[in-house]
């Protein structure tokens, strides 16, 4: 797993640096791997097109390779490569920034509210799918993508569930500590399974310290890979 990770890693930072082109080197410690072993490692992550001429074949050979051994390219490398794709998407048809409207500080005539004024909300109206308070529903949070308790407190206002609750059993939770699940479960509401900690230690309890010094390796080398892709073709202030 190690030896992968650092080919790919090297991989990339080669690709990046002369676009598209894996030059000769750029996979010096994958040099003893067969070319099925390369393509396993290297196609999820490697322009098709590079690696093709890497490798030394045409796009129909390579996939007949992939094909059989059953690869396919990553999610985040699809993203990637169909980036600025997306970008561009309908820019023929959206407005220039600094754009301003026709109608900008002009009133509604009174005819034409006439028109509109059934269809318009009225002061106070809510959407019908509106949440009554103290209602509680399960999300999943997008930095470390575990589903988590959220209660309403008021419209607009949504709070983690199992910090409600200790505050209601102990009081405010002092600045600078977290409360947090000690079995690790996000979704095991118990006023037993929560501990409210100072932010310190809640990071050395979730650093990559606690694990094998082989491992924080690997997972070194699998964060600088991914960072390589996500700023792949952007510009150096972008």
């Amino acid at each position: 797993m190690g030896l992968q990770v650092l080919c790919l890693v090297q991989v990339e930072k080669k690709r990046t640096a002369t676009n598209r082109r894996l030059p000769d080197g750029a996979l010096q410690n994958c040099k003893d791997m067969t070319t099925e072993q390369l393509i396993k490692v290297l196609y999820p992550t490697v322009p098709t097109r590079a690696l093709c001429e890497y490798l030394g074949m045409n796009t129909s050979q390579l996939y007949n390779h992939v094909y059989r051994l059953g690869v396919k390219k990553s999610a985040l490398t699809r993203y990637v490569q169909n980036k600025k794709a997306i970008l561009k998407a309908g820019s023929k048809s959206r407005f220039e920034k600094g754009h301003e409207p026709y109608n900008k500080g002009k009133k509604m005539s009174p005819a034409t509210y006439v028109k509109v004024g059934g269809t318009m909300w009225k002061p106070g109206n809510k959407p019908h799918n509106t949440r009554e308070e103290h209602a509680t529903s399960i999300r999943v949070h997008k930095r470390d993508g575990k589903p988590y308790h959220y209660t309403k407190i008021r419209d607009g206002l949504w709070k983690l569930t199992h910090r409600v609750l200790w505050e209601q059993v102990h009081g405010e939770i002092p600045a600078g500590h977290v409360v947090r699940f000690k079995d690790g479960n996000s979704l095991h509401l118990s006023i037993l399974n929560l501990e409210c900690i100072p932010m310190k230690e809640n990071m050395v309890k979730n650093t990559i310290q606690r694990y094998p010094m082989d491992l924080q390796q690997v997972m070194k080398l699998k964060s600088k890979l991914n960072k390589q892709i996500n700023n792949h073709g952007k510009k150096p202030n972008e």
